[in-house]
């Protein structure tokens, strides 16, 4: 761990192709070797290895070495097993010609039985060496498990060390103790340095030569790296597009690498002038071109992830608030990491004690912390925005309310889940570095740091790849890329990435290298074994099957089909048809080139025929009609239908149930046999046309050929009626209290009912308005019993009683 800490990310890049490399070398010089006997140096490595394991006090180093002996011994006598021997292969070959010995006490002739008796011993002494070779493969398996668990057991222990916890305030005073006497230790060192002849003799010419080399690095990063940054962005900008636009960037971008780089170089350079190593520091002096390079990385991937005023070459979509606070917080985790690397450096130079280490450590991975938390919450904000943003474009047209927004960013998710990830690695390390554990802190939140800049450096490789097929095939930069390109780029970058992740969080080289030859070796599951080349040619033949059953689709619909008397509905069910029969073939044939034994399957379905005769009726019958709606098509994604007393847009039709959305917003899921045996209205299933009918009520007295005209005249304008049929009006009949009319026209997509509807009555009502024509109100007759006598009881009662003279 503390290895891949030093070397960085350069070096896991490095240590991975080597480990390629050499893991082909080994299986290509291994292919064709003979069988190995259980030679005495095999024993002997048997012998060491189980006395190694039994004392468990061996180091990390011995386990390190002992496991890669018994790797070559596992791999030569596997290979031997899996090859097997070509006269045992003959052998059997010639034992399988005589045919299956008589079963039932029968006797077989005496030459037959000879002959059988001496190819029998034959193969029995033929196969020998593979046997042994699997024994030896066998033990071999078992020492290696044990050692990688030794192994796991002491980097566990390792990160489990407790330092001195930094809330005793005694762990403070005896930190500061051995800080002070390093740095006495330290200038004692770099006082001899000073005192030795061939040091003392050439200060005179090293000491103003090192000054000028920090005086030039110091100025070319601060200050003289500034112009070229400034000539190579006004070259970038006045391209546009194309190839030269393209490679200008690049080499703008990399300005941000190579410059600083030279500037450190230089500073860096005052190391072997001065030619002084105190023994206190001689490792970490070593490891100074290591530690620069961190900051330098950090700084490049700040400048190409966020590029603060260059909204153009942003990769990610913030803020130029948001873009320099980001690129100044991947500044200070460079930061930390390189004095971090520094003192793990001195750590390894004995220049500390576990209290310095402890006191150290903390204001270190709490600043660490604090800049990791900052940069989550960027990225947080980045994938909250980009959720906010689909949601936005998700909201329906308030007159339509029936398309659902199709481009969803597909990283907002995993940019939210990634900030969780740092800011619990970040509370993480704090915690329990108050408590003590300094190397689980740095476990936590040193790999943590280190995961984000690779995916950063994936992220800007992936958009890079994307820019050149775009360049190259003469695209827009906006145009969205191909699914296959997009496919073609992020597999060989996840391949990439993934162990170089996998080794930064603590797994081995060897465990890279177990996963690998058990990719290429295979899983055994039954019958069928998995494997990287047969799964690759799975992937090769099925693609092709694909490939070749979408031309062949194609080809039906635009050039066969259309030629016959078949309606749109039987080609289109021709054509999907075709579409299901080839994706089984191509199913089919590229399992059977794959060489995957699917026998042990027969065992399952005989099984699922005896569930179903039981209890899946349903199901059967759902999946049934399922494969039938998509063959036939009677609805399709997007069509408004009625079924089962509910309306709404068919949003996805699987092979068990299909999904509605209704106008309310509620998805409502309707089982396929219901649309295959039930009654279903689709409103979009041959066009998209539909007729409007709009109600019409005026008083009694209106001119019946002025409302006519109106309404004709408000169907007429309206864009989204058709021309064709015409509209016309029918009058309905003489109601209670109007006259009833009814506007009746076809629109061009039915799916504009509401909004048709709705501007028809704004504009007929406004024209009734200026012609005169009233809407009716109703009206009713008040008829009173017996009307008289109440009209004489009042009288009198007004007689009676005269209301007073005025």
């Amino acid at each position: 761990m503390k290895q891949i800490k030093i070397f960085g990310f350069s070096l896991l890049v490095a240590l991975l192709l080597a480990l390629q490399l050499s893991v082909g070398a080994s299986y290509a010089q291994e292919a064709g070797s003979d069988p190995v006997p259980a030679a005495p140096p095999v024993l002997d490595l048997f012998e060491r290895a189980s006395n190694a394991l039994e004392q468990g006090t061996v180091s990390t180093g011995t386990l390190e070495l002992l496991r890669q002996q018994l790797v070559e011994v596992r791999d030569r006598n596997s290979r031997v097993v899996e090859t097997g021997s070509i006269d045992a292969q003959t052998l059997a070959a010639q034992l399988r010609a005589l045919g299956s010995p008589p079963s039932g006490g029968q006797d077989e002739p005496e030459e037959i039985a000879e002959r059988r008796k001496e190819l029998t011993d034959a193969l029995a002494e033929a196969n020998a060496p593979i046997r042994e070779a699997r024994e030896i493969t066998n033990l071999a398996n078992v020492l290696i498990r044990e050692v990688d668990r030794q192994i796991r057991s002491m980097k566990i222990d390792s990160l489990l060390t407790r330092y001195p916890s930094p809330l005793v305030p005694a762990t403070w005073t005896s930190g500061f103790q051995e800080i002070n006497q390093f740095w006495r230790r330290l200038q004692r060192d770099i006082q001899g340095e000073l005192e030795r002849p061939s040091v003392s003799k050439a200060l005179g010419q090293t000491v103003p030569t090192s000054l000028a080399l920090i005086a030039f690095g110091i100025f070319f990063i601060v200050v003289g790296r500034m112009p070229i940054h400034r000539l190579l962005l006004k070259l970038s900008e006045r391209q546009e597009r194309g190839g030269r636009a393209l490679a200008l960037a690049v080499i703008y971008n990399l300005s941000f690498l190579v410059l600083p780089a030279i500037g450190a170089l230089s500073i860096l350079l005052v190391i072997p002038v001065l030619d002084i190593y105190p023994n206190s520091a001689r490792i970490a002096l070593t490891a100074a071109p290591i530690v620069a390079l961190f900051m330098v990385i950090a700084n490049w991937l700040g400048h190409t992830l966020f590029a603060p005023g260059l909204t153009r070459w942003r990769l990610l979509e913030l803020e130029d608030r948001e873009a320099k606070l980001g690129l100044r917080l991947c500044q200070g985790l460079g930061a930390f990491m390189m004095v971090e690397v520094a003192l793990e450096t001195l750590q390894l130079d004995n220049a500390f004690g576990d209290s310095a280490i402890s006191v150290l450590s903390v204001p270190l991975i709490a600043t660490a912390a604090v800049l990791l938390w900052a940069l989550a919450g960027i990225i947080r904000n980045k994938g909250a925005d980009a959720s906010d943003q689909t949601q936005e474009t998700a909201e329906p047209d308030e007159d339509e309310e029936i398309e659902e927004a199709s481009v969803k960013p597909q990283e907002s998710g995993f940019l939210l889940f990634l900030s969780l990830l740092m800011k619990a690695s970040a509370f993480l390390a704090v915690s329990v570095t108050l408590v003590g554990y300094v190397e689980l802190a740095r476990a936590a939140i040193i790999p943590m740091i280190m995961t984000v800049a690779q995916l950063g450096l994936g992220f800007m490789l992936y958009h890079l790849a994307q820019l050149l097929v775009k360049t190259a095939t003469d695209r827009e930069d906006t145009a969205p890329t191909p699914i296959l390109v997009t496919i073609g780029l992020i597999v060989p970058l996840v391949a990439i990435f993934t162990p170089l992740i996998a080794l930064t969080w603590g797994a081995r080289a060897t465990d890279i290298a177990d996963a690998w030859r058990l990719l290429i070796g295979g899983v055994q599951f039954g019958d069928i074994r998995l494997s990287l080349d047969s799964l690759i040619v799975l992937g090769v033949v099925f693609a092709i099957g694909v490939l070749i059953t979408r031309w062949l689709k194609n080809l039906l619909r635009t050039s066969v089909l259309p030629q016959t008397r078949m309606d749109v509905g039987a080609q289109t069910a021709i054509v999907t048809g075709t579409g299901y029969v080839g994706l089984t073939l191509a199913i089919l044939v590229a399992v059977s080139t794959a060489g995957l034994n699917l026998s042990s399957l027969a065992v399952v379905a005989g099984a699922l025929s005896v569930g179903i005769g039981f209890g899946l009726q349903t199901i059967v019958s759902n999946f049934v009609s399922g494969i039938i709606l998509l063959i036939e098509r009677p609805i399709k994604e997007g069509d408004w239908i009625e079924v089962s007393g509910h309306m709404g847009y068919v949003r996805d039709i699987s092979v068990r149930s299909t999904r509605i959305e209704t106008f309310d917003r509620h998805d409502v899921i309707i089982p396929n046999s219901d649309l295959i045996a039930g009654t279903v209205k689709n409103m979009t299933l041959s066009n998209k046309s539909g007729r409007l009918m709009l109600p019409i009520r005026v008083a009694f007295g209106s001119d019946l050929e002025r409302v006519k005209a109106i309404l004709i005249e408000a169907a007429r304008g309206h864009y989204t009626v058709a021309r064709y049929p015409v509209p016309f009006v029918l009058f309905m009949g003489v109601g209670e209290n109007a006259l009833n009319f009814e506007l009746r026209c076809y629109l061009k997509d039915v799916n504009n009912i509401l909004t048709t509807q709705s501007d028809l009555f704004f504009a007929i009502y406004n024209e009734f308005g200026k012609s005169g024509i009233e809407i009716p109100i109703p009206q009713r007759d008040l008829h009173i019993k017996d009307i008289d006598k109440v009209l004489s009881a009042l009288d009198g009662k007004a007689k009676a009683d005269p209301s007073p003279a005025s």
